[in-house]
């Protein structure tokens, strides 16, 4: 039994350091045995032990086996929302369970209260009894539950047990805060390393090292720094791995230069494309032979491709850059399609599509989107000598015996319900029908030709409600990629000319809506999903590379399955004048939208209505999007509410976050979606964002993203009574920022001067826009905001405006113009120079210059 110990204290009340083993992650692969709504507690149930499975004293580094599987305990420091956070997505279902432990001192034998904070099942056991167990389910953000505990004087031995049932996005946390102890109480952790004060001096300074972006890219230089208020306390190193584990770079540096808080690493182009973490750990005998197993690991993206912000070159040139950047990827069967696109039969890995067959026959979620790609690829290549003949047959398989839409039977976590997989199982439905029209599917006892006329059914009903009302997920940079996917299949290889007109009719109109609110290839609209990655800034955005093949402005990155299916698709050619729309940047662009629809008749997830309504303002030198009044102090989601563009890289926005992890499954997280929708309005260049927080939010702020290196100039000053505004420039565009209640430059840790962060429940952020043209120089732009009378109250904000207007908005009632009502929903379809047309009008027409096009929808 280890007699060494980390120690610690209560952080706020929470217990903030612990021992983490797990999770243990038990395939379900019985998923119809368990049927019903309440099918997650009865795999726990199912699953569930009452015995802990400790039967050691936990001891970092130590080893336990829970039935055939052997776990380790690993040192963690929780982040500032205090979880032990295990978010991560699985593609199938999976019972999970984790188990943490710690030991608090406490100076007598006292009651107190235990607030145990998880998103399912957990127990708990003190001392080596199990005291309390909580069974629910509340998948993204967690619930928390009270409960009475009698602590001993001394050590307390704390393990808690929290359990998940995982399919598809799986949010898995816990937290545990005491109530009744002093804020000095006493946390150990037991090690066998003998050096506690080094690995609590490498602590602190892992902690505070950041790197200042999120992608570097060809020749930038790679910099670790600390915070200037702290010295190089030690030496230690640092490593450049994938996600995989996989080295690239080991450097015992960190630190050595006390003159300095940098350490220069190397440049991007050394290294291949794609995502790193750089971890920081003691140096490689410390860690291995003596046990310090501390680490933090960094996130971060590296790209060789450059940024187009102009439009170069021919449809057919970028063409063949994409299929040639795509193949070299090796990435996923679409990597192999582009390879066969290109004639490189012998580079052609069968492997990699054979292992994407037994994906989509373990009904995978997402296994509609790479379907679709191998029935393309069927068709497109199918009958070429060079085609792999050893593929035909198991690929003919997977094809007759999909589970092609959601009243088929079999149970499985794939998703049918969000716009991109319901037009995507629709798709491979109707081209694996149009394929095989006389033979019987298996899963469903169908033929080929019934599922056809399924397919054609649903397609045409989704295609008729986006070419009357608009997407739902409206502007979404990860979705509009993998309706692209569908669309241009459809397009290339239905045989129903309904479908496939009215498809390149969506495709046209998608086009568009992407030119309209695009700048300089950045699609910075707001989005009704997205994720971090896409958000903070545009070269990891899904639709870029589309928008680098379309219209020449933008960057080819990871995200090929849209930009593969497009350049495979022969019938469909863009229309000369989206891609003018597109390159186009106007004195001033007002643009309004209304998004409007109902839910599908069939979705029994969702039922009713949905709208938004959208503006975007945009100049040769930024652009300014924003939802307007878009269900202010309901729950979010995915929603990102506004943004202003700068650039690839310079772009701001302000969300509510639920967590501090960026974990893709969280929905809200740190930077995309919000816990608590805010009410927005925009007028051209200013907007304001009002945001009502609950009592007990958990982290109790708002934030902005302000990238702090992508600006050629930034500059925080404070104007009148003191209110703090942040100050940008880049290139002859320029931003203004404020928040009522005030905020900090964040500046250590992983979004070091990529956040301002700002306190309070109720909080109105005001941004203001401006150019060297209407506003001069960099310094007379922060004059003349400074000078501009502003006033905040709880809720509500009044505000000049640069061009000699008075603006005025609150969580309740208008905006205000000049004293006037100004109109923040109820708009046309589309009103825009290039554009006017109704909601729900039979047809739309689109005018650029001298030249016209009209979208018939009928």
């Amino acid at each position: 039994m280890a007699n060494l110990y980390l120690n610690y204290k209560l952080h706020h009340g929470y217990l903030h350091h612990w021992l983490v083993a797990g999770p243990q992650a038990i395939p379900v692969s019985n998923l119809n045995h368990f049927q019903g709504e309440d099918f997650k507690l009865q795999i726990v149930r199912h699953y569930h032990q009452p015995e802990s499975g400790v039967t050691q004293t936990p001891v970092d580094q130590a080893t336990f086996r829970v039935g055939d599987t052997e776990l380790k305990w690993n040192y963690l420091r929780c982040r500032d929302d205090h979880f032990v956070d295990l978010s991560a997505f699985y593609h199938t279902c999976h019972y999970l369970q984790a188990w943490t432990y710690a030991r608090v001192a406490s100076a007598t034998s006292q009651k107190v209260t235990f607030i145990l904070t998880t998103n399912g099942p957990a127990d708990v056991w003190l001392n080596g009894h199990h005291i309390h167990r909580q069974e629910h389910f509340y998948h993204q953000l967690p619930h928390r539950v009270p409960f009475q505990a009698t602590l001993h004087e001394g050590h307390n031995e704390i393990l808690v047990r929290f359990e998940a049932v995982a399919t598809r996005d799986c949010p898995y946390a816990m937290a545990l805060q005491i109530v009744g102890l002093p804020a000095e109480t006493p946390v150990f952790l037991p090690t066998t390393h003998e050096d506690v004060t080094r690995h609590h001096t490498l602590e602190q300074m892992f902690e505070a090292a950041f790197l200042d972006r999120d992608v570097y890219v060809w020749d930038d230089q790679i910099i670790l720094r600390l915070p200037e208020d702290m010295p190089p306390p030690a030496t230690a190193a640092i490593r450049f791995q994938t996600p995989s584990n996989r080295i690239y770079l080991e450097s015992l540096k960190f630190g050595e230069n006390k003159e300095t808080n940098e350490t220069h690493l190397s440049r991007a182009y050394h290294f291949p494309e794609g995502p790193y973490q750089a971890v920081l750990m003691p140096n490689p005998r410390e860690f291995h032979e003596g046990n310090m197993r501390i680490q933090r690991k960094i996130p971060f993206w590296l790209m060789r491709h450059r940024y187009s912000q102009t439009p170069y070159g021919t449809y057919q040139e970028r063409r063949q850059e994409a299929l040639a950047d795509a193949a070299h990827r090796e990435q996923n069967v679409f990597s192999e399609i582009a390879r066969m696109a290109l004639g490189q039969w012998t580079q052609v890995k069968t492997e990699n599509i054979l292992a994407a067959i037994e994906r989509i026959n373990r009904r995978e979620d997402c296994s509609d989107f790479y379907l679709a790609g191998l029935l393309g690829m069927l068709y497109r290549y199918g009958d070429d000598p060079s085609f792999p003949a050893e593929i035909k047959k198991p690929l003919k398989a997977c094809i007759l015996n999909f589970k092609y839409w959601a009243d088929e039977p079999g149970s499985d976590v794939m998703w049918y319900w969000s716009e991109n997989h319901q037009i995507l199982f629709h798709t491979g439905e109707i081209l694996a029908g149009q394929l095989f029209p006389n033979q019987t599917f298996t899963n469903a006892n169908q033929t080929g030709q019934w599922h056809r006329e399924k397919g054609e059914r649903l397609a045409l009903s989704w295609l008729r409600k986006r070419a009357r009302g608009g997407f739902q997920e409206w502007d979404s940079n990860v979705y509009f990629e993998e309706d692209l996917l569908a669309l241009s299949h459809l397009v290339d290889l239905a045989e129903n000319p309904q479908v496939y007109e009215l498809a390149a009719v969506i495709m046209d109109k998608m086009f568009f809506t992407m030119a309209v609110n695009s700048y300089r290839g950045v699609f910075g609209s707001t989005h009704g999903r997205t994720y971090s990655p896409h958000i903070k800034g545009g070269r990891l955005e899904s639709t870029a590379g589309i928008s680098r093949l379309k219209w020449g402005m933008g960057v080819f990155n990871q995200h090929i399955l849209g930009l593969v299916s497009l350049t495979c698709a022969e019938n469909y050619e863009l229309p000369p004048l989206i891609q003018q729309i597109a390159t186009d940047l106007p004195e001033a662009m007002w643009n309004r939208e209304h998004h409007a629809g109902e839910f599908e008749e069939w979705c029994d997830q969702i039922t009713g209505t949905w709208e938004v309504n959208k503006v975007t303002y945009k100049t040769p030198d930024y652009m300014l999007c924003s939802a307007q009044d878009y269900h202010p102090g309901e729950s979010g989601s995915q929603e990102h509410i506004w943004q202003a563009t700068l650039g690839p890289d310079a772009v701001v926005f302000v969300n509510h976050p639920a967590w501090v992890s960026e974990e893709g499954s969280h929905r809200p997280g740190f930077w995309h979606g919000n816990v608590i929708l805010p009410r927005t309005a925009q007028w051209k260049d200013v907007l304001i964002s009002i945001h009502n927080l609950p009592e007990d939010d958990w982290l109790g702020f708002t934030h902005a993203y302000f990238p702090v290196y992508a600006f050629d100039e930034y500059i925080l000053r404070d104007g009148a009574n003191g209110q703090p505004w942040a100050f940008a420039r880049k290139d002859n565009g320029y931003l203004a920022l404020t928040a009522a209640r005030g905020f900090e430059l964040i500046t250590q840790g992983d979004n070091a001067y990529r956040e301002l962060r700002s306190y309070g429940q109720h909080n109105v952020w005001l941004c203001h826009m401006g150019r060297a043209a209407l506003d001069g120089e960099f310094g007379k732009f922060q004059e003349k905001v400074l000078a501009l009378a502003v006033a905040f109250d709880d809720l509500s904000a009044q505000c000049d405006t640069l061009r000699g207007e008075t603006l005025a908005f609150g969580w309740t009632g208008p905006l205000l113009l000049n004293g006037k009502e100004q109109p923040i929903t109820g708009f046309k379809h589309y009103e825009n120079p290039y554009c006017v047309a109704d909601l729900a009008a039979p047809q739309m027409e689109i005018t650029f210059g001298d030249q016209l096009m009209r979208l018939t929808f009928e």
